[in-house]
């Protein structure tokens, strides 16, 4: 499977965390929706030809702004929020960015050399820890980028597909590796294969009221879903298609959304048993990524594989593009 089809996610939500909750995403800053773009055909729109990196929008505008100041191969991004202090994170092709002033200037973190960072992951408590993905394993920095580590011990395989926070302890994360899915429980020091079965794992979900229950999204575009935090693996209801790329629970639980290559969008309202397709086009082949608004779960938002963004806000009833045309969006959020 190429490297470019790979993607990670990262979604801070409230829920019970090491004692302690998730810091809270506050009202009082508005959403902004922000999309990570690793390619385009021709123009884009909202931006000078040929440029590709991440945009964002306010509110439900399809006109999307540039935000880092060069064309770079983004992948994926990540967010931090820590009572005044605010960082967004770019995975790219150089390294990983950081911005701390709402993405209107950007630091390279990565010192070392590199061709692909395809997620990135920051501790919500500490700042200066950061985890990231690539093709040669999970690397990690204590000390907000000034030095990198490679945490590899215990895998098989380098190449990481997608790295996920536990939402109950910050020292537990899932990689998922071209072979298996992969746990550490000791901030990435060790890594134990959770042997989910299926073939090339792409990405993994954690349902956000009850985390025991996870759900992994394959290439041969099967899912299979845990209840018991990975100790048993049972495969979910059938999604047509070839290839699952994303999987996404609602803030509240109640709906579980996956898309992929060949598979429009679909919703499971029983956890993964049966699913309902809500969003097909034939002249799209790919959805990279699913997400839902944390303020009002009726707001979907997929992004596509050269077809920019589409947007629900009606719950998949109806769909409208969203902006973006000509673009290869690999990751959507929705930040402050």
């Amino acid at each position: 499977m190429s490297s470019i089809l790979v993607w990670l996610s990262f979604l801070l939500t409230v829920s019970e965390f090491g004692g302690d909750s998730r810091p809270p995403i506050h009202a009082s800053n508005p959403k902004r929706t922000f999309a990570a773009v690793y390619l385009v055909r021709g123009s884009v729109s909202g931006s000078h030809t040929g440029n590709f990196g991440v945009f964002t929008r306010n509110g439900n505008d399809t006109t999307w702004t540039f935000v880092n100041p060069s064309s770079i191969i983004a992948f994926g991004l990540g967010y931090f929020e820590r009572v005044s202090t605010r960082r967004h994170y770019i995975a790219a092709g150089n390294g990983v960015h950081r911005s701390t002033d709402g993405g209107t200037t950007w630091r390279i973190l990565t010192s070392w050399h590199t061709m692909e960072i395809l997620g990135v992951v920051p501790d919500p408590y500490d700042s200066a820890l950061i985890y990231a993905a690539t093709p040669w394993g999970m690397y990690r920095t204590t000390d907000d980028g000034a030095t990198w580590e490679l945490k590899d011990k215990g895998t098989k395989r380098w190449f990481v597909q997608q790295l996920h926070m536990d939402l109950r302890d910050r020292s537990t994360l899932y990689a998922v590796m071209e072979d298996d899915l992969y746990r550490t429980t000791d901030g990435g020091e060790s890594w134990t294969p959770v042997n989910v079965g299926g073939t090339y794992p792409q990405v993994v979900a954690q349902h956000p009221v009850d985390p025991s229950f996870l759900c992994v999204g394959f290439g041969d575009g099967s899912i299979r879903c845990s209840m018991d935090d990975g100790r048993s693996w049972k495969r979910a209801g059938e999604v047509r298609g070839e290839a699952i790329y994303a999987l996404r629970f609602s803030p509240d639980g109640t709906s579980l959304l996956a898309a992929g290559w060949r598979t429009g969008v679909w919703r499971s309202l029983d956890r993964g048993t049966s699913w309902a397709q809500i969003w097909d086009n034939p002249a799209v082949e790919g959805v990279f990524d699913v997400a839902v608004d944390p303020d009002n779960s009726r707001h979907l938002i997929i992004a596509t594989d050269g077809q920019g963004v589409y947007e629900s806000l009606d719950e998949g009833r109806t769909w409208s593009r969203a902006g973006l045309m000509g673009a290869k969006v690999k990751r959507i959020e929705f930040y402050p």
